[in-house]
């Protein structure tokens, strides 16, 4: 079947359309004509594989990656920049179109990551022993398999020589009941922050040789082991200093990331004598720039680990005007509802699955202004129509390129009352 690739669709495969029907095709770049084998038939749409490329796009880029295509962490690789950014676009509006319901949702430009590649701070490797040698790499989405590698493109310098290092010294253990589950590394810019994770049930204090071994290389000396002392590493966000490590989560763009808390502050403010709620506060990245020009902040964290860093952060910034609950968002929703509290600004930062048993209580809990930051199009055109319901309208909607060469795009969206509040 010969098809024309239209678009990208939210996950990263090229939309084509024969005879009104959806066509999904892994690979597929806008303006391919290809000849596509569909493998499976869903009714209203299809799945399709490329048979062979008749017309390439001239949008097509050739992708750096010696397992693009096989470990489905990067999916837009094979596509310009360019285009990928303008697909994104495309994917929010859709969603905000389809899922919301908002005929002419209020979408900006969106805000390009400095770095198309070299720009991750964070990931987390898969361990496992094959073939009579250990190896780390990523989980092929949607499997069990996995794919080991030496290197990643789209990670930055420290990350890229801990990836290689920890590769090379893995391999040398000829021990398959060693108990490593998984690695995580996180970078500072300057060095490669590690932590050894061992199996469940398993005691930490069985990778010590392990990370002995690697604190004898200078890419992989910072190490340690879940379960024991975790080293913290340092960052700077909005001219505030923070602390982190390798297992709590921090975004992994620095650029970016960046942008969307400048953007967010200025969308709360003036920010003079205001009370702030921040849900899913995580380690502090929105609550401290918010408290150090608020009256009040409330942040809510479930992650006793990541509250404690946020607290911790609050010290060393020297901000005393905000208070922390670590619990569920929903249970200090409630909790907060009981109270009679309202709040001018309420910042949220939901997992993928997005807020939307809270958002009834969100909507009450605000007074002026509701402030969305969301990693999902899908969850968060649901959530919004919901919230409209609820009568807040979205303003405005801002789509950051927070992961280049993936189908993923952060998004912050701002809502006011319907009445006309600002």
């Amino acid at each position: 079947m010969q098809v024309e690739i239209e678009s990208i669709a939210f996950g990263g495969s090229g939309v084509a359309r024969e005879e009104g029907k959806v066509i999904f095709v892994k690979g597929g770049v806008p303006r391919d004509v290809l000849d596509v084998r569909i493998i499976k038939d869903r009714g209203s749409y299809a799945e399709a594989v490329i048979e062979s490329v008749i017309t390439p796009s001239p949008e097509r880029a050739e992708p750096v990656c010696e397992v693009f295509g096989i470990c489905g962490g990067c999916q837009l690789q094979n596509m310009g920049y360019e285009a990928q950014t303008r697909e994104k676009e495309h994917m929010l509006k859709d969603a905000l179109v389809r899922t919301g319901g908002f005929t002419d949702p209020p979408v900006e430009p969106i805000f390009p990551s400095g770095s198309e590649y070299s720009y991750r701070t964070r990931v987390r490797l898969a361990a496992w022993y094959y073939s009579g040698r250990w190896h780390v790499g990523y989980n092929i989405g949607g499997t069990r398999r996995k794919v080991g590698i030496t290197s990643c493109p789209i990670s930055d310098g420290p990350v890229n020589s801990a990836i290689g290092r920890l590769s090379a010294v893995l391999s040398l253990f000829d021990r398959p009941e060693f108990p490593l589950e998984f690695v995580q590394v996180s970078s500072d810019g300057a060095a490669a922050y590690i932590t050894l994770v061992a199996r469940s049930g398993r005691q930490p204090g069985a990778l010590g040789a392990l990370a002995r071994h690697l604190a004898r290389f200078p890419e992989t000396e910072k190490v340690s082991i879940r379960g024991r002392s975790e080293a913290e590493f340092e960052f700077g966000l909005s001219g505030m200093k923070f602390l982190a490590n390798p297992s709590v989560f921090t975004q992994s763009n620095p650029g970016v990331n960046e942008a969307i808390v400048r953007m967010a502050l200025e969308w709360a403010g003036p920010m003079d004598g205001l009370s702030v709620l921040d849900l899913y506060s995580g380690i502090g990245s929105f609550s401290l720039p918010l408290a150090k020009a608020a009256s009040k902040v409330v942040s809510v964290e479930i992650n006793r680990f990541s509250s404690a860093l946020a607290r911790k952060n609050a010290w060393v910034n020297g901000l005393a005007n905000i208070s922390f609950i670590t619990a569920p968002s929903g249970e200090a929703v409630n909790e907060l509802l009981e109270k009679g509290e309202t709040f001018d600004v309420v910042v949220l930062d939901p997992p993928r699955e997005g807020a939307k048993e809270i958002l009834e209580g969100i909507a009450s809990l605000a007074t002026r202004k509701i402030i969305y930051v969301s990693c999902d199009p899908e969850t968060l055109a649901r959530d919004l129509k919901r919230l409209n319901e609820l009568g807040w309208s979205p303003r405005r909607v801002k789509p950051f390129d927070m992961f280049p060469q993936t189908y993923h795009v952060e998004s912050v969206a701002l809502l006011s009352r319907l009445s006309g509040g600002d």
